[in-house]
């Protein structure tokens, strides 16, 4: 799929990239090489060495702002069940180092996932609306990905995860790879976007990096893998 310069790591459109494909696994070094290039590697400047994700001990919570769908719109309420959908597989293949919480109202306070529909960024004068199908970024219609805070959490708030653009099909596959960028996997790696959308690759890089406190070293990792 092409990929611009600026979103390059956090948009999924096409299938050659974000979907469909074998299933892809790897071994330990390559979980260790695959959160190295795509987490630990990513916006290194001004803040620790090591990984970056969402703060806390395992089992921390994550709000996910699911927005209502409106009443009669048949696109959004597709999206809203599979954001539902990603969410339970995630607690699942993740279960006892991570939470995610679905609401329906903007938390209060503290950071979140805010799920918007037919808001991803599409570059000005581009009409490769399938290659630029979902992304993560710091807001609608944007393609400014997140960033790691000075202390390895998430700097940006809210995290936006923006699902369609009128004009491609936003598969579950693409729904559960975005909120793989979402947790602080900011670049593709094999198994995760280069090939299928999701794999059992990705679902080991995102235990490995929950399972392991932030600002861990790459030679430090402790590989965990899902049981489900």
């Amino acid at each position: 799929m092409k990929l611009n310069l600026i979103a390059m790591a956090l948009v999924c459109g096409g299938l050659s990239a974000c979907g469909g494909g074998d299933n892809v696994s790897a071994n330990d070094g390559d979980v260790i090489a695959n959160i190295k290039s795509s987490n630990i590697e990513f916006s290194s400047a001004n803040r620790p060495a090591g990984t970056w994700r969402w703060p806390g001990t395992p089992q921390q919570h994550v709000s996910v702002y699911v927005t209502p769908p409106a009443a009669g719109n048949a696109t959004e309420l597709d999206y809203s069940g599979k954001t539902q959908t990603a969410i339970t597989q995630i607690n699942t293949k993740l279960r006892g180092l991570l939470v995610l919480d679905a609401v329906n109202s903007i938390p209060a306070s503290g950071n979140y996932i805010h799920v918007s529909y037919g808001t991803s960024y599409v570059p000005p004068n581009s009409t490769d609306y399938a290659s630029y199908c979902a992304n993560v970024a710091t807001g609608k219609n944007m393609g400014n990905p997140i960033q790691p805070s000075s202390q390895n959490g998430i700097g940006s708030n809210p995290v936006y995860l923006n699902l369609g653009n009128g004009h491609c099909n936003v598969t579950q596959d693409i729904v559960t790879h975005e909120f793989g960028h979402a947790l602080g996997l900011a670049n593709h790696f094999n198994g995760f976007g280069n090939g299928p959308a999701i794999s059992a690759a990705y679902w080991d890089v995102l235990a490995t990096l929950y399972a392991n406190p932030q600002s861990t070293a790459a030679a430090n990792l402790s590989v965990r893998r899902v049981t489900d």
